[in-house]
């Protein structure tokens, strides 16, 4: 249960390790970044989980395979050329950018809900 209440910290413990093996910093904050996805989708599906009462893992997983052809649209309104690896790598990151300021909230709505009753 601690890892969906802090995976900051478990985020954290991975980067510093991962810090300790790999010497660029820049490359070892972009694979934790990108370990982190994992980390935080699954806090997410179990805090969202837990404030509703209904499993809605079907649901997140369909918002977040979601940003990857919106990404891919992006690509193409700016008059790019949809290179997959790439789509991949920025959807990848920007699902990181979404479910840490997502995670937040659910947390706090979380105990405001266990507060409450």
């Amino acid at each position: 249960m601690y890892i969906v209440s802090f995976p900051l910290i478990i985020w954290f413990m991975v980067y510093m390790i991962l810090r300790k093996i790999m010497p660029k910093s820049v490359n070892t904050f972009k694979l934790v970044c990108d370990v982190g996805v994992v980390l935080w989708f699954y806090a997410c599906a179990v805090l969202l989980e837990a404030i509703v009462g209904d499993d809605l893992f079907w649901l997140l997983l369909a918002a977040c395979v979601a940003i990857f052809p919106i990404n891919a649209i992006w690509q193409r309104v700016r008059h790019e050329e949809v290179i997959f690896t790439k789509m991949f790598i920025h959807g990848w990151r920007l699902l990181f950018l979404l479910l840490v300021p997502t995670h937040a909230v659910l947390f706090i709505v979380g105990i405001a809900k266990h507060m409450m009753y």
